[in-house]
């Protein structure tokens, strides 16, 4: 993979997205409502360093790196997804194809991130998992729809891997309120 100017944001979904239950929970809500993961967690970094985002801010973002969304990442999903599950080749050779395609596609996804990272910096203040829950929230309600009870739950386990000092039980009722 290329080598990117240095994003803390980018090093941050790494180390979230690792953990338990976060990466299932962004695809579920993904695909449950087309959502771009990326948002997501410069949604929960934004909070997390501290800094509430505004709709204007969230829609700004979302203008920023929708074609290249729409381009480069969604496309080399498809193509990911479609490899895993197809029988026209054998197995071992769909499956190194599929490798070198989800390279790709974690690549487009750095570039993004780094994209988000350079349109809205966000400075370093006190933690806030509040924020970063609001900010979550906020992304959902703005571009999607209300959160069902579903999504607060999907919601919350990504809340946890963005901010590791909250509870369960305080991150669902950040969510909630």
């Amino acid at each position: 993979m290329a080598t990117a100017p240095e994003n803390p944001f980018w090093e941050f979904s790494l180390t979230a997205y690792e953990r338990s239950g976060v990466a299932e929970s962004c695809i579920t809500l993904q695909d449950r409502h087309g959502l771009d993961v990326n948002l997501l967690l410069f949604a929960a970094w934004a909070g997390r360093r501290g800094h509430g985002l505004s709709a204007a801010e969230l829609a700004l973002l979302r203008a920023c790196s929708s074609d290249w969304q729409a381009a480069v990442v969604r496309p080399l999903r498809g193509v990911r997804r479609w490899l895993k599950d197809q029988k026209q080749v054998p197995e071992s050779l769909g499956e190194d194809l599929r490798e070198q395609v989800k390279g790709l596609e974690l690549q487009g996804e750095m570039l993004e991130q780094l994209l988000l990272y350079e349109e809205l910096p966000i400075d370093d203040a006190d933690p806030d998992p509040r924020l970063a829950a609001a900010n979550m929230r906020l992304y959902l309600q703005v571009f999607t729809a209300e959160p069902n009870d579903a999504d607060l739950a999907d919601l919350a386990v990504v809340l946890r891997g963005a901010c590791p000092e909250v509870t369960p039980l305080e991150a669902i009722w950040s969510l909630g309120t």
